[in-house]
């Protein structure tokens, strides 16, 4: 007897997904909770479990393929003698696989599963390390490296100074035929008679300029004239290959999937339907960056990654409890209030932007909330930010600071009023007590939903993270 396993719903309302790899193959030996292939769904890399145990009888969708929730995936023959051994449904294992993943029993690998599993992932670093994938956190991940710029042979310029002087045909014959023309133009003269794509032309087919004659005007030398001259040293006429700036193909389709087709409806929905209005403060946040260096050498804090993201983002939930509406939700014939902060995080992954969010932030100490930001982290950054964690933000954090960038208009993430935005750290001469000094300062700005926010009110909210960022003491009281 055979059974299918269907696409579960392995997050809140997603609807398709992309069978990313296979762990097994036909005639594998799976069990209960065995994981048997990996999905990429709309936000996140997904193991998906099989809910029961048999041989492998056919994979129904390929590698690359998307299907819809609901659709075959897999067909099992149920083991012998393990009928009665009903295991979990689909739908208890998609609920468990929805609320937390991580929580599932461990796969057991039987030995032709373990040949499927191909390379180890990366293990998870920590501190500073693990934070670098957050958009506030420090360097992007993965940065992509600029290609080098190379010129094209054919826009190489002919060197003047060997210009009729080391070039030529070779022997006594060669050189009397164009003695005296060569006594009569310098190196000067034959730049002029021939402009620099011409002599790049003349010089990809080997021919010295300065032995052509010219048939254009006041015996300039002509593109022409180098091909002539080509086709009777080779007897063709075609030019030489264009060399091309960049390697592979001039032009390449892109499918819009996963993380990508995600973002791209949620800020199109996001950008057409709600009114932002951005505001922008330089604020000195010199005394953060000390207290930043104090806790980095408390040994309590040993592997926990203490940036100005950790700070602005306790200033934005304090900012936040005492500015209510900016952690509101419009419903358009009413708002929500919500007398709690879920912050959520801007992350820059390998596989796009995603948006984790941290569920009651107001409940964290400083150090908690520094072990939650480096977890959320080294999550996001292997791509196992699970569905249910990048649900119900109220409000959220962005550094665009790590991109080397000073100030910029975030869009806002779905169902969120209020969105922040830090800036870069430079050293700057400031006044304080009416004396020029170096100080560290940071552009705090943000974009915010007019229909709930207006101009005031974003101001004060703004000015009250600037100013818990000026003096971090502040969150003491």
């Amino acid at each position: 007897m055979s059974q299918t396993f269907n696409l579960p719903d392995v997050g809140e309302g997603l609807t398709e997904a992309e069978i990313v790899s296979w762990r097994v193959s036909q005639g594998d030996t799976v069990d209960v909770n065995d994981v048997v292939c990996e999905i990429e769904t709309a936000k996140s890399l997904v193991e998906l479990p099989v809910p029961f145990a048999g041989t492998v009888q056919e994979l129904v969708a390929s590698e690359g393929e998307t299907i819809e929730v609901g659709q075959p995936l897999i067909r099992i023959s149920e083991a012998s003698g393990e009928a009665e051994q009903r295991p979990a449904s689909e739908k208890e294992n998609a609920e468990k696989f929805s609320s937390d993943p991580a929580a599932a029993d461990t796969p057991k690998d039987s030995p032709t599963q373990e040949q499927k599993r191909g390379e180890d992932r990366s293990p998870k670093g920590s501190g500073e390390e693990q934070n670098q994938a957050l958009v506030g956190s420090g360097p992007k991940a993965d940065a992509p490296k600029a290609r080098p710029r190379t010129r094209p042979a054919a826009l190489d310029l002919v060197d003047v100074s060997d210009v009729g002087l080391s070039h030529g045909t070779s022997g006594d014959n060669g050189r009397s035929s164009h003695e005296s023309r060569l006594s009569n133009h310098s190196a000067a003269d034959v730049v002029r008679r021939a402009a620099p794509p011409v002599r790049a032309l003349a010089k990809r087919f080997g021919l010295d300029v300065a032995q052509l004659i010219g048939t254009g005007h006041e015996g300039r030398i002509t593109r022409q004239d180098v091909e002539a001259q080509a086709h009777q040293t080779s007897g063709s006429t075609q030019s030489p290959e264009v060399v091309s700036l960049y390697e592979g193909p001039r032009e390449e389709q892109v499918k819009v999937r996963g993380v990508r087709k995600a973002t791209a409806l949620n800020v199109s929905a996001s950008a057409s339907e709600v009114p932002h209005v951005s505001v922008f403060k330089e604020v000195d946040i010199t005394r953060t960056m000390e207290l930043r260096t104090a806790l980095r050498n408390d040994p309590s804090y040993k592997n926990l990654n203490v940036s100005p993201m950790l700070f602005a983002a306790q200033a934005i939930i304090r900012a936040a409890r005492k500015n209510p509406q900016v952690n509101a939700t419009w419903h358009d014939s009413h708002y929500t209030l919500c007398n709690y902060v879920n912050l959520g995080i801007a992350a820059a992954t390998p596989r796009g932007l995603v948006v984790p969010v941290i569920h009651d932030a107001q409940a964290y100490t400083t150090q908690g909330l520094a072990a939650a930001l480096t977890a959320l982290t080294a999550e996001a950054r292997e791509g196992k930010t699970t569905p249910a964690q990048m649900q119900g933000g109220t409000v959220s954090i962005t550094n665009i600071g790590s991109l080397g960038l000073d100030f910029g208009t975030p869009i806002l993430p779905p169902g969120q009023a209020s969105i922040v935005v830090l800036g870069a750290v430079r050293t700057k001469p400031w006044v304080v007590e009416g004396q020029i000094v170096p100080r560290q300062i940071m552009t705090i700005g943000g974009s915010f939903d007019h229909r709930l926010i207006d101009g005031d009110l974003a101001g004060a909210f703004i000015s009250e993270v600037a100013s818990i960022m000026e003096q971090p003491g502040l969150l003491m009281t």
